[in-house]
């Protein structure tokens, strides 16, 4: 499997999940898609507000997509997060795109919840690359702060309620692809569109 680096706190970094020209590729489509300046969330709703949040971004939904990825990272991601066990991928993507001076200020990742009961609950980035300096993904943990940088190809997951910033990028382009893991409460919960680990496991055999 990957070689993973543990950061402490729930973060962890997954070592070249996605090549080189995978990665290129992920790129060349969202270009050709367009970057639009990135919204956030308000307690009056969806607000350009470019002083806490400068970079680009696109979101579209692509369920195939997410079951590719989901079947590289499921033996991965926790089984169990906060008494709810692992149910798949969010379909909803978002490339990132960050230029030299652009950040994403201080902020918590927001939940994600399906009429099934699903919720995601883990943040799953995807570092495209770039050629760029900065731009670190920092994190605030009971007042420490801490840096991740994730090299061309690596995925870094971390829970949705530690605080973060997209750090500025101080030179170049920096690139992202973003989706969430999902999880079912361990009891009650609906029928997943995706194949259990179990599952994956019998299509490797």
């Amino acid at each position: 499997m990957y070689e993973t680096i543990n950061h402490g706190h729930g973060i962890n970094q997954l070592k070249h999940v996605f090549t080189q020209a995978e990665c290129a590729a992920f790129i060349e489509q969202a270009e050709h898609i367009g970057f639009e300046p990135a919204m956030i969330t308000t307690l009056q709703g969806a607000e350009l507000r470019r002083d806490v949040r400068s970079n680009d971004r696109i979101i579209f939904d692509n369920l195939e997509l997410a079951l590719r990825i989901w079947k590289r990272l499921a033996p991965v991601l926790p089984s169990v997060w906060i008494a709810r066990s692992l149910a798949g991928l969010n379909e909803r993507f978002r490339f990132y795109r960050y230029s030299t001076d652009q950040k994403f200020d201080w902020h918590y990742d927001g939940a994600f919840e399906r009429s099934n009961g699903e919720k995601s609950l883990i943040t799953v980035p995807l570092y495209l690359g770039g050629d760029y300096a900065g731009g670190e993904t920092t994190f605030d943990v009971d007042g420490q702060l801490f840096n991740v940088r994730g090299d061309q190809g690596d995925v870094v997951f971390f829970p949705h309620r530690l605080r973060h910033r997209g750090s500025v990028v101080t030179q170049g382009t920096k690139y992202m692809l973003r989706t969430d893991a999902m999880y079912f409460p361990l009891t009650g919960s609906g029928t997943s569109a995706f194949p259990s680990l179990a599952e994956l496991q019998t299509e490797t055999l």
